[in-house]
């Protein structure tokens, strides 16, 4: 092989390898990581607050009470009673270094496990970050011991419904606002590719 050939082949390999590094470096610009209160605290409101997230994300019962700053800061999985703290786990998933969205859960029981919020900002939506937070939550239940996981949601949340469908759950229940989803790890993961 003549030296033009072999520079030639040599540029393209030191292109390939740069260009791959990029691509790389951009999909490793996602981090899912653990709430820092002080640190996040005010994303993550805003994210709630941010158009009609609020409404989404709180019952009716609550959308003029929810202390979003208690649940946050102790960690608490029912911030209206001096309850324990520290039982929610809260994370946050990060693209480039902001906060994209937001997931929180907690065991019922030691083997029945609560999502309580699961929020993307919609700057980021239609990128597949809601199945990545699911993906990842669900996961780390089931590390922790959970044999089921139960989710709420509007009843007019459609989009949200058919995301939990396409993980999984099922539809368990309804009351007046919310449909009941209940998913049991026995039953798989998708075959997502996030």
């Amino acid at each position: 092989m003549n030296f033009r050939k072999k520079t030639i082949i040599a540029l393209f390999l030191v292109n390939s390898i740069v260009c791959g590094s990029l691509f790389f470096y951009r999909r490793s610009g996602l981090v899912i990581r653990d709430v820092t209160f002080d640190k996040d605290f005010a994303a993550i409101d805003a994210l709630f607050h941010k158009e009609d997230n609020w409404f989404w994300m709180i019952c009716n019962e609550h959308l003029d009470t929810f202390p979003l700053e208690k649940l946050l800061r102790y960690k608490m999985s029912n911030p209206y009673d001096n309850g324990p703290h520290n039982d929610l786990t809260t994370r946050v998933v990060e693209v480039d270094g902001k906060i994209a969205g937001f997931t929180a859960y907690y065991p019922k029981s030691k083997h029945v496990w609560q999502f309580l919020f699961l929020i993307v900002d919609q700057d980021f939506r239609g990128k597949g970050l809601a199945k990545k937070l699911l993906m990842y939550a669900a996961k780390d239940m089931v590390a922790h011991g959970a044999v089921k996981v139960d989710m709420v949601t509007r009843i007019e949340n459609v989009k949200a419904r058919s995301l939990y469908r396409q993980f999984g759950f099922k539809q368990v229940g309804t009351t007046k606002q919310h449909v009941l989803f209940a998913w049991y790890p026995s039953w798989g993961l998708p075959s997502w590719k996030v």
